[in-house]
């Protein structure tokens, strides 16, 4: 290829700045074509302004920029405000269920024993419609009336293990290990309202609940306070559903004698009947079952009336019941709906 000389001058269709200042109308408005690079251009021009403004205007931000505050440490929590908070959040969470204190005398000194070849001594134990009229009387008395099952769900119950026997204590063989699940409870009373729940703990309930594993001894033992503590802090764990106050009693299991500790042997139940026999007439009927059960049974009902009687008090006095209600008295007919 190679290089010609320029046959023709054509003049260029741009005005020049001379021409276009003798003439305006030379320049038109843009062109729809000159719109993306006339944007292109501000663009480049806002961008090369910010760039510039740091540099051009820095002396006059500096001079208008205030004093930097000195930093400060960190607030160091109040252990008080912790703990206090902590309360009202176990007090938030405790408000749907509350679980009332059990009778200490009773948790102490009752409703423990054991049953086979060295339990020559049958206790008195309650049957579960005997012990539910006893405790229907007892708030009825007090104005209030309950109804029979009411079931509760949202309990996080602690059980006996018995589906994995390779989690079981090498210590203790014959119990079970212990794990959690959430569980529903069928509370034997209620009121109409199921404001209140009430459970009675038998010696059927501690055989379902018991730890122990099935080995066959010719002794088993029982320990109805100890389930009793146990349940009581299952039932705290639900903090979700209606607010319910739940009501604990346990089978008191009434024995003929007692340990007594200073002289190291069994000696009759002290203010018993069956205390105020001679000794010929207790050794008459040491092994009369029956007898003996008609001396005992009245202080049985008594204990179990003990525990309901201190429940009533708690609850009148915290406000689960009203604070009007008549006292428990032995001649009133019946009561009505709490």
């Amino acid at each position: 290829m190679k290089i010609q000389p320029v046959a023709k001058n054509v003049p260029s269709p741009i005005p020049t700045a001379a021409e276009a200042a003798a003439n305006p109308a030379l320049i038109g408005p843009a062109r729809a074509g000159r719109t993306r690079r006339g944007l292109g251009a501000l663009v480049g021009a806002g961008l090369l302004g910010s760039l510039l403004a740091p540099i051009a205007g820095c002396s006059e931000r500096e001079a208008a920029a205030p004093t930097a505050e000195p930093a400060t440490a960190p607030a160091v929590p109040d252990p008080a405000d912790a703990e206090a908070a902590a309360r009202a959040e176990a007090a938030r969470e405790a408000v749907a269920t509350v679980v009332a204190p059990i009778l200490q005398k009773a948790l102490d000194e009752e409703g423990r024993g054991a049953f086979g070849c060295v339990a020559v001594d049958a206790p008195v134990v309650f049957t579960e419609n005997d012990a539910l009229d006893l405790i229907e009387q007892e708030f009825a008395k007090a104005g209030i009336k309950l109804r029979r099952d009411y079931e509760v769900s949202g309990f996080i119950r602690t059980i006996p293990d018995k589906e994995n026997p390779d989690r079981e204590n090498p210590k203790h063989q014959w119990l079970y290990a212990e794990k959690q699940v959430e569980r529903s409870w069928t509370f034997d009373l209620a009121t109409e309202d199921d404001s209140l729940a009430v459970e009675f703990l038998s010696l059927r309930d501690e055989s379902q609940e018991s730890f122990k594993k099935d080995v066959g001894l010719s002794v088993e033992s029982f320990d109805l306070p100890n389930l009793a503590q146990r349940l009581r802090a299952d039932f705290a764990t639900r903090t979700n559903g209606t607010p319910i106050t739940i009501g604990l009693f346990f089978d008191p299991v009434v024995y003929s004698t007692v340990w007594d500790k200073e002289r190291h042997e069994h000696v009759p139940r002290p203010g018993s009947a069956f205390a105020a026999l001679s000794d010929e007439e207790r050794e008459a009927i040491r092994y009369d079952w029956g007898r003996k059960h008609e001396l005992l049974y009245p202080d049985a009902r008594e204990m179990l009336r003990e525990q309901v009687q201190y429940f009533l008090d708690w609850a009148r006095k915290e406000g689960k019941i009203p604070s009007d209600a008549p006292e428990p008295s032995a001649d009133a007919p019946g009561g009505a709906a709490l």
